[in-house]
Order: structure tokens, then C-alpha cells, then sequence
């Protein structure tokens, strides 16, 4: 593929992808830590039943649980803003598009395309005014970056006792992203591009057991552990500066000059995610469920002279974060019955490598979900609002909805025998 058809490629995909938020700029970007609109609108990292009682859709541990077979996907919008700045932007993308199938009540598997990361920032410095020779010029500096890694994966879940139950998942990650530095002077720009490509895998074990069950309420346990099978690697492209002539924010051949040189460099083991998650849930009779969640997660990658936007990147998370979700009953005459209620409050701290400092993300969710037709069919609705607090000086708004559909189907069921 020619530089220019990865170039063309990656400003068209990242266009769509993820609210800008300034911290996406560091490094590869905010990692994600849900997918499914069920498990945002719990405030949930997907360990925990959100979906449907005992299920979530994003741990493959409790598939078995489901009683039909689903093809589910989720969208989403996002907003960010300065606290100190009053300015906000926004986008739209898809959180993720899964398949899944459990069979018999003892196993199942799936496949989903999901994006990890969001590297989408945008932020520009105030127009300076100068006289140069009697005309006024203005200037200024805008830099934005976009993409990030998609994770495209295949999991199963396995029967270990009449309680317990794992689940194993591969995901092969890859991707693209660019960053761009412009000096804008008379509204033409002038540009540098920095553009990327993605290519690694991980893998994942789950584990979902009950440990206690009477005739008021059961106690559930989730694990995750999440390991690099192969770090991400790459290719980087670095474009000389060109003067954008047309203003369509990529080099063609109305720009200057004619031919821009390009180098290409290959970067490998910049990222190389390991986590240990665990999540214990209480449910009550009336399908009351009470959950708690703990995520430690850390980026293992050797080759730390990953460039961006910002000279930082980050090198941990650590998540913690409770709930509580109501389940609806498919099969109930008032249209009330069949609605679930979810609520959930989360506060995660990112810590980045070269200077120390910490990013405090506190956000609170609800969600709603209905159920309708005989197969389950669900369609979920989710709001998150928090902030994002940087070293005590800068503050970040952002908020998110989304909206999800999960049809379902009967597979895996024996053929009654002819009367």
C-alpha cells in the first residue's frame, strides 16, 4: 500500500472515532474500559451481570447464562471540555459489534470488533497579530490527533464444576492513528503528520463462580486476567512540512511543495497491556443486584520513545467502582416489569511514566434497558458524566450517551420428534 493511501486512509477512519479529549494526546491515548451499553450504564468494566441476571456481555465467563443467541452493536457520543476554557467538542463511533452463542447452558463463544483506545485530540493556541511590512498577518498553532487500536475478538466459555466457569478470549489488535502539528498563518496551514500503523495480540481468562445461594439471595464472584501475547509493533511515517493549499487537511498534488519526503521508521513493543480485574455481585430475590469492582492495569511495553503530540504517556490505571442494576422480566404483562434499571458510580487514576503525575477520573452512570419480543430482543440506553482532574491545575468535562441493540435468535435447540 503507498504512503499516500495509508495517509488518505488514516484521516478518513479517525475522522469518526471518540470525543476529542485533551489527554488523549499523550501517548497512545485513554484506553476504554467497557464496550457493551448495558455494562456503560452501570459504570461497569464488564465483569459483573449487566446485561441479563448473572450475564455480561463482555465477560465470556457467563455467556452460558444466555438463553438466546445475540448479535449486538453500540453507539455512542461523547463530549469534552475545559472546566476554565467554556469551549466543547464532540464526535460519534461505534463502542463495539458482537456475536455470541451459548449452548446448552454450559457453553458458548463469540466473536466482536471493538475500539481500545481513543486518540482523538484537538487543541490550538491563541492568534498572535504582527505588521510586517504594512500588512497585519496572524498566526497561530493547532495540533490534533485521531485513530487509535481495534481489537478484533474470538472467546469461548467452558463448564469447570456446576458453578464455576472460565472463559478464554484472543484478541488480535491493530490500527492506525496520525498527529499533526500546524502553524496556521492567513488561514493557510502549514503542516507536519506523523502517521502510524498497529499490529499485536492479547489474550484473556475469565473466571465466574458462585460461592453462596439460599432463598433470599446468591453471591457471585468474577476474575479477569489479561496478559500480552505479542506487543505492539508498527510502522511510522513522517512527513516534511507542506503548505495544505486547499485546505483539505492531507498532502495531494495542488499542494507545496510537489513532493514531500516521508521517512519511515519501525516501532516495536510500544504497547503491551497486562490487567487483573475482580468484581463480586450480590442478588436478591426481587432481581436486585449490589456489585463491586477493582481493575489494576499496566502497560508493560520496553520501547517508551513512542512521540505524540504530548512527551508523556501513561503507565497504569487502577479502577474502582460499585453499582447497582435492577433486572426487568421478559415475560411480564406491564411494559414497567420488563424495563432494567442500572446505576453506578467509578473513579479511576492514570498514572504517566515520565513525569509522575496522576490524571483522577470520577464519573457516575445510569442506564436503562427493555426487553420485547419472544427471543429477547433488548435495546439499552446509557449516560456517563464525570470529570477528568490533572495535577490539581486542569479540569476536563466529558460526557457520554449511548445507545445499544442486541437481537436475539434460538440456536442449538433439538428438533421436537413428529407426533
Amino acid at each position: 500500500m503507498s504512503i499516500r493511501k495509508i495517509f488518505l486512509m488514516t484521516v478518513s477512519v479517525s475522522t469518526i472515532m471518540f470525543g476529542q479529549s485533551v489527554f488523549n494526546a499523550y501517548g497512545l491515548g485513554l484506553s476504554r474500559t467497557s464496550f457493551h451499553t448495558s455494562v456503560n450504564g452501570a459504570g461497569s468494566i464488564g465483569l459483573v451481570p449487566t446485561f441479563h441476571p448473572g450475564v455480561s456481555m463482555d465477560n465470556p465467563a457467563t455467556w452460558p447464562g444466555l438463553k438466546f443467541t445475540y448479535v449486538s452493536g453500540s453507539f455512542s457520543n461523547q463530549a469534552h471540555g475545559l472546566n476554565n476554557a467554556g469551549v466543547t467538542n464532540q464526535s460519534a463511533g461505534f463502542n463495539n459489534i458482537q456475536f455470541v452463542v451459548p449452548i446448552k447452558e454450559r457453553f458458548g463463544f463469540g466473536i466482536s470488533l471493538k475500539p481500545l483506545n481513543s486518540h482523538n485530540a484537538f487543541f490550538s493556541t491563541d492568534t498572535v497579530s504582527m505588521d510586517f511590512e504594512g500588512k497585519t498577518l496572524r498566526s497561530n498553532k493547532e495540533f490534533r490527533s485521531g485513530g487509535g487500536i481495534m481489537s478484533g475478538s474470538f472467546g469461548i466459555a467452558l463448564p469447570l464444576n456446576q458453578h464455576m466457569g472460565i472463559g478464554l478470549s484472543y484478541n488480535a489488535l491493530f490500527g492506525s492513528s496520525r498527529d499533526e502539528h500546524s502553524m496556521v498563518l492567513n488561514d493557510t496551514y502549514y503542516r507536519l503528520f506523523n502517521i502510524r500503523t498497529y499490529s499485536g495480540s492479547t489474550f484473556s481468562v475469565d473466571f465466574a463462580g458462585r460461592l453462596f445461594k439460599n432463598d433470599k439471595m446468591m453471591l457471585l464472584t468474577f476474575a479477569r486476567v489479561s496478559m500480552t501475547n505479542k506487543p505492539v509493533s508498527g510502522s511510522l511515517y513522517q512527513f516534511d512540512l507542506f503548505e495544505d493549499t486547499n485546505n483539505n487537511y492531507s498532502f495531494d498534488t495542488g499542494d507545496y511543495p510537489s513532493e514531500v519526503d516521508v521517512d519511515t521508521i519501525d516501532v516495536t513493543n510500544i504497547y503491551a497491556p497486562n490487567s487483573f480485574s475482580f468484581g463480586i455481585n450480590a442478588s436478591f430475590k426481587n432481581d436486585f443486584n449490589i456489585f463491586g469492582e477493582f481493575e489494576l492495569w499496566n502497560d508493560e511495553a520496553t520501547n517508551m520513545s513512542f512521540a505524540s503530540i504530548h512527551t508523556d504517556q501513561i503507565g497504569s490505571k487502577t479502577h474502582v467502582g460499585s453499582g447497582l442494576v435492577r433486572f426487568g422480566r421478559m415475560g411480564a404483562r406491564n411494559w414497567q416489569d420488563r424495563l432494567t434499571f442500572r446505576l453506578g458510580l467509578h473513579r479511576d487514576t492514570y498514572q504517566f511514566i515520565y513525569s509522575g503525575k496522576s490524571l483522577i477520573e470520577n464519573g457516575i452512570s445510569v442506564g436503562f434497558g427493555f426487553k420485547f419480543a419472544a427471543t429477547g430482543n433488548q435495546i439499552d440506553f446509557s449516560f456517563r458524566n464525570g470529570s477528568r482532574t490533572f495535577d490539581e491545575t486542569q479540569k476536563e468535562i466529558f460526557r457520554e450517551v449511548t445507545v445499544g441493540v442486541s437481537l436475539g435468535d434460538i440456536w442449538f435447540l433439538r428438533r421436537r420428534g413428529k407426533q
